[in-house]
């Protein structure tokens, strides 16, 4: 497959498994919707303006794949957008109080590394927004 075919795809799972890894502890967490709240408003901007736009990054990656944008355009605003998703997950994830983790039960003790994870997989999107960027220029 060539890559300027490959890689929207790859960006548009990306951002699938970044809503996917984002929102886990939402789906996940009983029970604890005060603590909840402050998980995901935490850091100066949050994390759900990120999943927001990881959803939206789906949509953007496969028009350019189905002809619906030019892929030049398409490359360029996943990019910004790609970068947007790292900035806000990174800034979310190093500002993160340790207090606001430890503060749910010991059955949640997975949740330290979810905001790791969540990095990751904001990695990933920027990435392939990268790659796509190159490939189509």
């Amino acid at each position: 497959m060539e890559p300027d075919r490959m890689l929207p795809y790859l960006g548009a799972v990306a951002s699938l498994v970044f809503t996917v890894v984002a929102a886990a502890p939402y789906v996940l967490i009983t029970g604890q919707t005060e603590l909840l709240g402050a998980y995901y408003g935490a850091g100066p901007f949050g994390l759900t303006g990120g999943i927001f736009l990881a959803i939206l990054g789906v949509v953007i990656f496969l028009s350019g794949v189905r002809g619906q944008a030019d892929p030049t355009l398409v490359a360029g605003i996943m990019l910004a957008v790609g970068l947007a998703i790292f900035g806000l997950t990174a800034a979310w994830t190093l500002l993160l109080p340790s207090g606001v983790i430890y503060s749910f039960p010991t059955q949640y003790d997975w949740l330290e590394f979810h905001p790791w994870a969540t990095l990751v997989a904001s990695g990933l999107i920027g990435g392939a927004a990268a790659g796509y960027a190159f490939v189509v220029n």
